[in-house]
């Protein structure tokens, strides 16, 4: 494995499930550091990279995940266990994103999602408006109850994630913070959350995908394992940041990463070759 794609699974590592977009900074990785390797095309990479974050989020939630598995004997009695009614919630908030994923990628242009002055746009704004939201509103709600209106709510802002540089997790925080949910809980609704987010899309690309995916390997064994790794360390944290701090370091963050990209876009945008 070469240092290019071990940094790819770093970069998807760091960013998968902070507010700052692993989209984005993936698009922006590629762009920077083309990735050409004999054994994987980017969308290969981008399959095993994700499976490997994917891994990372069910081991950290181990618990909660058997939880819910063994909730769902349960599954038509959401009065019985508070764990159905959770599940419940996940299923209710991932619903936007998979609709209209659908939608954006039957009728929307590839091109424009990816296009670079979008993602500054998206990466300043609502960096701007996750700040906002987490220092304005109330926290006065654990996530022992979420209502299925509200998790619907939350899915319709996760589906923003969609555009590149606007985050699911952040999205899915500012959601949450809104409906007056703590940090801790919000953060915690949001990884759970990735868990669906992140095997739909591996399925859309493995859909979509015309080459083989080959994910036992050595060499796809130890991208899953780095992005896994990588993920894992991240995800813990996140966590551990925002039981004593704001969101503010990714506002900050996503400010001067969205200014240096407008500006790279609109002031010197020949000279890279864009």
């Amino acid at each position: 494995m070469n240092l290019t794609i071990f940094l790819f699974c770093l970069v998807q590592g760091i960013t998968e499930f902070l507010p700052i977009s692993s989209q984005a900074h993936l698009l922006l990785f590629n762009n920077f550091f083309f990735i050409t390797n004999e054994n994987f095309t980017i969308r290969q990479l981008n399959i095993l990279v994700h499976f490997g974050s994917l891994l990372a989020i069910v081991v950290y939630y181990f618990g909660d995940c058997l939880r819910l598995l063994i909730s769902l004997k349960n599954f038509f009695r959401g009065d019985l266990d508070p764990f159905v009614h959770f599940f419940y919630a996940i299923i209710v908030a991932t619903l936007p994103i998979i609709i209209f994923g659908f939608l954006i990628a039957k009728f929307v242009q590839v091109d424009f999602l990816h296009s670079f002055h979008l993602i500054g746009w998206t990466t300043l704004i609502f960096g701007i408006f996750l700040f906002v939201i987490d220092k304005s509103f109330l926290t006065i709600k654990n996530l022992d109850y979420l209502p299925l209106n509200t998790a619907f709510k939350i899915g319709i802002l996760q589906a923003f994630a969609l555009i590149p540089g606007a985050s699911r997790s952040g999205m899915v925080i500012i959601g949450m913070r809104m409906f007056g949910y703590n940090r801790v809980g919000s953060a915690k609704f949001s990884n759970l959350l990735s868990i669906p987010a992140i095997f739909s899309a591996m399925g859309y690309m493995i859909y979509n995908s015309e080459e083989k995916i080959i994910l036992f390997n050595f060499t796809s064994f130890f991208v899953i394992f780095f992005s896994f790794i990588f993920s894992l360390v991240f995800i813990h944290f996140m966590v551990t940041w925002i039981r004593n701090s704001s969101f503010a370091i990714f506002m900050y963050y996503r400010i001067i990463l969205g200014i240096i990209i407008l500006s790279i876009f609109y002031f010197d945008l020949e000279n890279i070759g864009w």
